[in-house]
């Protein structure tokens, strides 16, 4: 969804990917080794946090360390999922899928400000109602099907238009194997733990059709909203994504 922002995509995105990726798994392996080469398998069931009992017994001194490395990988994991879903926002309503207000830049930072202001108030209201399990559990089954669709709709789309232009092309059987983990991941909890809160998940997906068939299947349009999208422009100082925006940006 950002990859019109990164420089040379098709270069970079799969470096990034055969770099991170690759280095992560290393590092959790290592992790994990080191727990059973420090702890004992009871040890580790019975820990609160697994990580702080270990530096409880490896470097005492410097416990404190651990709860610091974990709030600054918690802060890293919000700041980039609030840019991911900023900009998926972003991309959907460049696609007319959204309101048009919410794809464009910021006059000043070249930021997509609407864009992030409506994702970070949408999680916000679920927040509110919601404990932090039930979310978690909501959040995942919601998550991993759309996943696992979007990696359906890129298998179509690479067989129905081959010849599209793509800044990145995904090596074919990636979106294969995602499409099979995601599918796992969202059929195993229903089948293991049954349970309504994934049929209220699925239902509150469907639900987006009482928006999507009149505004944007059957096009319904209201002169009002293009009064509140001015105001609105005036008041994030926003202006649509165009060109000479692009350029100015880079």
């Amino acid at each position: 969804y950002f990859s019109e922002e990164m420089k040379n995509p098709s270069r970079n995105i799969p470096l990034t990917v055969m770099t991170a990726v690759p280095a992560v798994i290393v590092f959790y392996l290592l992790v994990n080794i080191s727990y059973l080469t420090v702890l004992t398998p009871k040890e580790i069931v019975s820990s609160v946090a697994v990580a702080v009992t270990w530096a409880d017994r490896v470097i005492p001194s410097v416990a404190w360390i651990i709860p610091l490395s974990v709030a600054v990988s918690i802060f890293g994991a919000l700041n980039s999922s609030m840019f991911t879903l900023g900009r998926l926002s972003y991309a959907g309503s460049q696609s007319g899928h959204l309101p048009v207000l919410i794809s464009m830049l910021n006059v000043h930072s070249c930021t997509p400000a609407p864009a992030m202001i409506f994702s970070t108030t949408i999680a916000s209201i679920f927040i509110i109602p919601s404990d932090l399990i039930t979310l978690t559990n909501y959040f995942g089954f919601s998550a991993w099907l759309m996943i696992g669709l979007t990696c359906a709709s890129l298998i179509v789309l690479r067989y129905r238009e081959p010849h599209l232009h793509r800044p990145y092309k995904v090596f074919l059987p990636v979106p294969f194997v995602m499409v099979a983990m995601s599918s796992f991941l969202v059929l195993a909890p229903i089948v293991w733990s049954p349970n309504l809160q994934y049929v209220y998940a699925f239902l509150f997906m469907l639900g987006s059709l009482i928006v999507y068939l009149p505004f944007i299947h059957f096009k319904l349009h209201f002169a009002f909203l293009d009064k509140i999208t001015c105001h609105l422009q005036l008041l994030l100082e926003v202006s649509p994504a165009d060109e000479s925006t692009e350029s100015k940006c880079e």
